[in-house]
């Protein structure tokens, strides 16, 4: 099967990995960790994946258990692949995005590059403090959490001083007031506004 026909076969939740996979040239997606909380966020931004992905509180907050079986899906069907602990397109891979590309609009694409830039070089901490803190209700599950939460502020000083978070942001990861989390920067020599 070529990779236009393959295209054709794939579903909403398969297009979006593969865009997700392929944004920002290919740049490999750390884990399925990462994979889940990118997901998880696209689907904030593109409500018609809510049905189909499902996700749910687990372990390690949000996590879809639809789209551990369509990531199995693509790896088998030969679109993605496995180095190490990363997850890349392969060259068939790239063909089918290719193919797909004109499904997408402008908006919807930079909106993947943006989130995969925002959370794939985080680290482990840092992706689960982001997705824990600002979507509570997808920590209950959380065998994280408790681990976290003596270094919320931490995380979030870095993650304001790294602008991967805005000071609003920033302030509710560290379970601070606008205000008191402003202070907190100056004290670390910080500047709490924007350049």
């Amino acid at each position: 099967m070529n990779a236009k026909e393959i295209a054709s076969r794939l579903n909403i939740v398969q297009k979006y990995a593969l865009l997700l996979a392929g944004a920002n040239e290919g740049e490999p997606i750390k884990g399925k960790l990462w994979w889940q909380k990118e997901m998880f966020l696209i689907e904030k931004n593109v409500p018609r994946l809510a049905d189909e992905l499902d996700f749910e509180p687990a372990l390690m907050g949000p996590m879809s258990e639809a789209l551990e079986w369509q990531i199995d899906q693509l790896e088998s069907v030969g679109l993605i692949e496995l180095e190490g602990h990363n997850f890349k397109l392969t060259d068939l891979g790239n063909s089918c995005l290719e193919t797909l590309m004109g499904e997408f609009g402008h908006d919807q694409v930079s909106m993947v590059s943006e989130l995969k830039a925002f959370l794939n070089d985080l680290s482990k901490d840092e992706l689960l403090a982001v997705v824990y803190f600002l979507y509570p209700d997808m920590n209950i599950e959380s065998q994280e959490l408790r681990n976290l939460i003596p270094k919320r502020r931490d995380i979030a000083v870095r993650l304001f001083f790294k602008k991967k978070l805005g000071i609003e942001k920033a302030s509710k990861v560290a379970g601070m007031s606008l205000q008191d989390f402003s202070r907190l920067l100056k004290q670390k020599g910080i500047s709490p506004y924007s350049e």
